[in-house]
């Protein structure tokens, strides 16, 4: 593409309109306008515009007409604000020169101010967003949970906190500009729960893929949010294997304990017994041997034996020897 020639600029009346526009285009302020000042006229030596320019080493003369013999002058702006000065100008130039009187030059001031305030309103709203966005880092980065920022048109990842990026097991940078379902979600593309299948993720247990290819259970919730104009998936999840491994173990307890207590058999309340035979009356009216009944209704088992009075009367030959 061919490289517009600046324009060469020569301005009559050395006030503070005439230091005014030489400050935007010395200072570069609109770089559009590819303007060089090349000479100032005013009777006025005194004129803030014309010393200006003569620090800026800028060609003065007292007689405007000096500029018609400038070589490759393209424009000659009349910044007198007399309409006697505008007209004489204008009508004694050469063809060549194109002419820019007090007043388009007022119009052109206006248009460079909103132009100016534009910028700066600009500029500052770009600042803004860019100390947001490092006060919003640096609240992300202090949370526990891990958090990323998913656009949901691409699933890109755009955003992820240090606790995200410690529990993927991967650096920041390399998490950032990574699609979402083929690093931290085991969910196929087009399967997506939020944006292809409309589920709502609020405290959901989920998987969360990382580096290595392990899966870790999570909490996870999802809320669509607005950054930076545009709508994005704002992801929280918290690791709960500690959790999930708790819970596995209470479950083997509660399945022991109620294997142990189906094994388990108690006697309670009165046992009908015969004073005399010692037997023991079941539900069904019949009489048992005492040790059949306890057998029959507990993990007890007997090995049968004689006590020492008992052997004394079964066997008197054996003990009134001794």
């Amino acid at each position: 593409m061919e490289q517009v020639k600046a324009l060469n600029v020569a301005i009559v009346g050395g006030g503070r309109a005439c230091k005014a526009v030489m400050d935007v285009i010395l200072t570069e302020k609109l770089k559009r306008l590819r303007m060089n000042i090349v000479g100032v006229a005013d009777r006025n030596i005194e004129a803030v515009g014309y010393r200006y320019a003569l620090e800026k080493g800028i060609y003065m003369t007292r007689d405007y007409r000096d500029f018609y013999k400038l070589k490759d002058l393209n424009v000659i702006i009349e910044l007198t604000g007399r309409e006697t000065v505008a007209n004489e100008v204008s009508r004694t130039k050469p063809d060549h020169i194109r002419f820019m009187d007090h007043v388009a030059a007022r119009l052109f001031w206006d248009i460079f101010q909103i132009e100016e305030e534009r910028i700066g309103e600009r500029r500052r709203a770009e600042e803004a967003l860019r100390e947001s966005e490092v006060r919003l880092k640096s609240v992300l980065d202090t949370i526990q949970a891990g958090i990323v920022v998913i656009d949901p048109e691409t699933h890109i990842i755009v955003g992820v906190n240090a606790a995200a990026g410690k529990m993927v097991g991967a650096p920041r940078e390399q998490i950032l500009g990574s699609v979402c379902h083929e690093h931290i979600c085991p969910a196929d593309k087009g399967q997506c729960p939020i944006t292809d299948l409309g589920q709502s993720l609020e405290n959901a247990e989920q998987v969360l893929l990382t580096a290595s290819g392990k899966r870790v259970p999570i909490l996870k919730t999802a809320v669509s949010v607005v950054l930076a104009g545009r709508e994005h998936l704002l992801e929280s999840f918290l690791d709960i294997t500690e959790r999930k491994q708790a819970e596995e173990e209470r479950e083997r307890l509660i399945g022991e304990l109620q294997e142990a207590l189906a094994k388990v058999k108690t006697l309670s309340g009165l046992l009908p017994i015969c004073a005399s035979c010692k037997r023991i009356r079941d539900d069904q009216g019949y009489w048992q041997q005492i040790e059949a009944y306890i057998r029959d209704h507990s993990e007890a088992e007997f090995s049968h034996s004689v006590c020492p009075e008992c052997a004394k009367k079964l066997y008197p030959e054996i003990f009134d020897k001794k």
